[in-house]
């Protein structure tokens, strides 16, 4: 049968609560080369179409909320720097990062401060409304093709931020500049987890996952006879670290790694994770998930 013309696949998920997330996804009939990101929102099983954002959005985040708010404002990264903002209840903005080069891959917030990484290893940091490059001594000028890439980026406070990327690359900003932590493997990372419990959790392809710091070094926990796929996205929830590995659904409770039993029936998707304190939602392709920790529901977009 064949698709309608508004058929969506989902590649960001934002939690909001356990009831109601925000989705980001892309219109299968533009192929491989999307060229908008549409945004929808679910609540208690009801979908909304929020609005299209004029490029291809890499990473969405809920910032913590400033004094007065009870809710954080909502973020989607374009990966040719167009940052939207969007306060809940009132009218998103609209920011187009000052880029050397495509493209920003991911994004994330540290301390009230906005973070994002990208192509050549380029860094910005958001501080008092203004964007500025913190990639000196890091950055790869752009020649004929891309040399360099940090996919993913997370930190603990302003002085303790990571970033990991192609051939094995993690980064540490201490404040003052980036040193290189040595990895146990020249394979891609692809996102990063600064833990509340102060571990950093790295995933990359191969079914490769580090723990560790950098102070500590870094130790393999991944299970290749488990999963030996890319780990595309990880949260915490529930005590346990959730990672997507696109077919596979992965957690690990401090001592050992699993694959997460999901009992219910059809196709399922792992790329995107995001969590409140009550409820894990994950997304992938057509796929739509939560879980209270004890019941797992599957949420059907009326487009598909």
């Amino acid at each position: 049968m064949a698709k309608s013309e508004t058929a969506l696949y989902f590649t960001n998920i934002i939690a909001i609560g356990p009831e109601q997330a925000l989705l980001a996804g892309h219109l299968y009939l533009e192929g491989s080369e999307p060229s908008v990101t549409r945004v929808m929102m679910i609540d208690q099983d009801d979908w909304f179409h929020v609005y299209d954002i004029p490029e291809v959005v890499y990473s969405a985040l809920q910032r913590a909320p400033l004094s007065g708010q009870q809710k954080g404002n909502y973020c989607f990264l374009g990966r040719a720097g167009l940052l939207r903002e969007h306060p809940s209840g009132q009218s998103s903005t609209d920011t187009t990062l000052d880029i050397d080069n495509v493209y920003l891959m991911d994004l994330c917030e540290v301390d009230g401060e906005l973070y994002a990484c990208g192509t050549q290893n380029q860094v910005l940091r958001q501080s008092n409304g203004i964007w500025q490059r913190i990639d000196q001594g890091l950055y790869v000028p752009l020649e004929d093709e891309v040399t360099a890439c940090l996919n993913g980026i997370d930190g603990f406070s302003r002085d303790d931020v990571y970033a990991v990327g192609d051939g094995g690359a993690i980064w540490h900003w201490d404040g003052k500049g980036w040193l290189a932590s040595v990895a146990p493997t020249n394979l891609p990372f692809y996102c990063v987890h600064c833990a509340a419990d102060g571990t950093v959790y790295i995933g990359g392809s191969g079914g490769i996952l580090l723990r560790g710091s950098a102070q500590t070094g870094w130790t393999d926990i991944g299970d290749r006879d488990l999963c030996a796929e890319v780990l595309e996205n990880m949260v915490e929830f529930d005590g346990k670290l959730y990672v997507t590995a696109t077919d596979q659904l992965l957690e690990y409770d401090g001592m050992h790694l699993r694959e997460t039993k999901v009992p219910l029936k059809g196709k399922k998707a792992y790329y995107a994770i995001d969590a409140k304190p009550d409820v894990l939602w994950v997304a992938g392709d057509e796929c739509v998930l939560s879980f209270d920790g004890g019941t797992w529901r599957r949420h059907i977009c009326p487009e598909n």
